[in-house]
């Protein structure tokens, strides 16, 4: 779009509108709808996921990529790490790359809790990250139980938790919708 105000429709894929200021020098619209800055103009945005800046980027493919990413950052590494930008960088790079949530969720197992976790460390892990507290010892023995009897791998019932309606909440989902997941891109 360059200087000015434009009109840019990224139509399908993930599409990036690129500005020549940081991330603190334009006004995001709610959910990326416009951005408006005073070297770039007032852009209208249809169709356009990612927002670059010199500084950061902003993601608002939340019902995608990013979603997932803050889905998989909330039930690893708990819920404040939807904040850590170098982290939502990494998983947005596999994502985008071609990597699955699988396999992005294994990625992020093995990255926390080594290769070759306990069940019950996995099992408190996403618990805590998900509900806020530690498993109660009945909720613990059910959810290892699942794990030993192999109802569920670990990438399964990390994927279970991820995907949970408290999850979203805890992450604030519906809030990055509108403010999107600033991110550092990587690799």
């Amino acid at each position: 779009g360059l200087a000015g105000n434009d009109a840019l429709d990224g139509g399908t894929g993930i599409d990036s509108a690129v500005y020549q200021v940081s991330r603190s020098g334009a006004v995001i619209g709610r959910g990326g709808s416009t951005v408006s800055s005073s070297l770039d103009g007032t852009d209208s945005l249809v169709s356009v996921e990612r927002l670059v800046f010199t500084d950061l980027d902003v993601a608002f493919d939340l019902s995608g990529n990013a979603g997932s990413v803050a889905r998989i950052l909330g039930a690893v590494f708990g819920p404040a790490a939807v904040g850590n930008r170098a982290y939502a960088g990494i998983g947005l790079y596999y994502l985008d790359g071609g990597t699955s949530y699988a396999g992005l969720m294994e990625l992020a197992l093995n990255a926390r809790l080594s290769a070759t976790p306990t069940n019950t460390e996995i099992v408190d892990l996403l618990y805590t990250n998900v509900v806020g507290t530690a498993p109660s010892p009945a909720d613990r023995a059910y959810y290892v139980g699942l794990l030993a009897n192999h109802v569920f791998t670990p990438v399964g019932l990390a994927t279970l938790a991820a995907d949970t309606d408290l999850n979203a909440v805890g992450v604030h989902l519906a809030g990055l919708a509108s403010t999107g997941l600033e991110y550092l891109p990587f690799g």
